[in-house]
């Protein structure tokens, strides 16, 4: 099972979400802000950014949790000020016009993409969407080279998946069970080499993330913001 077909299969609320929000988020992008939120799930980061003062459009490929997503947004869109609203969308290939949102959240999404093509796609697609001087918020997992588990899986799974940090993903976590989708840890410089062709990073931070088995890894936050066609800040 592919990465996205593993992810459809969950239910309203199901969708796994364990990367936090840093801080620097709120800091950096002011409210009233639009926000695109990249594989929003049910809805968990758009409904506190929301309750923050932003105005928030989540998409995701799972339908079901979409639909939960606007189920709730009805409610919540009578409490706030702020609107949020949800849309099906593919992440390579976005709905919405160029130049529509202030800021793009991109947060533990890049691992499931383990095709580097699709990298650039998404990328490519968050920088367009975005308006002039728009920040880009992107935070996901790095190469945990120093935690057993991962160094092990990132040596044994080479083989199968041609890309070191690329490693086979199972149902409960242990490495001898059914495949059930693969995912990517990056290192800084593969980071640096797919943002900084759009976007000037202001921000890099290091900490650590929870993962969906409840393992502990390295994690990447990064901001940045758009620049323009000729390699300049757009500002």
């Amino acid at each position: 099972m592919d990465s996205e077909a593993w992810w459809k299969q969950f239910k309203g609320k199901e969708t796994p979400s364990t990367v936090h929000l840093d801080d620097s988020f709120f800091k950096m992008v002011p409210k009233g802000s639009k926000v695109l939120d990249f594989a929003c799930g049910w809805g968990r980061m758009a409904f506190k950014l929301q309750e923050k003062g932003y105005d928030v459009v989540g998409f995701d490929i799972n339908e079901d949790a979409v639909e939960n997503a606007r189920k709730a947004s009805k409610k919540f869109n009578q409490i706030h000020k702020n609107r949020v609203s949800f849309d099906v969308a593919n992440a390579r290939d976005l709905p919405y016009t160029e130049g529509s949102f202030d800021a793009c959240l991109i947060q533990a999404f890049m691992t499931a993409l383990v095709d580097p093509e699709h990298r650039e796609m998404v990328l490519n697609e968050a920088s367009r969407v975005l308006k002039e001087d728009g920040i880009l918020y992107l935070a996901d997992f790095g190469q945990s080279w120093d935690n057993s588990l991962y160094r092990d899986r990132y040596l044994k799974d080479f083989s199968l998946t041609g890309e070191m940090g690329t490693f086979i993903v199972t149902e409960d976590g242990n490495p001898e069970s059914p495949e059930i989708f693969r995912a990517h840890h990056y290192t800084r410089k593969e980071l640096m080499e797919l943002i900084e062709p759009r976007f000037a990073v202001e921000m890099f931070k290091e900490t650590v993330f929870t993962t969906y088995h409840g393992n502990k890894t390295t994690g990447f936050v990064v901001i940045a913001r758009k620049i323009d066609f000729l390699g300049m800040e757009s500002f």
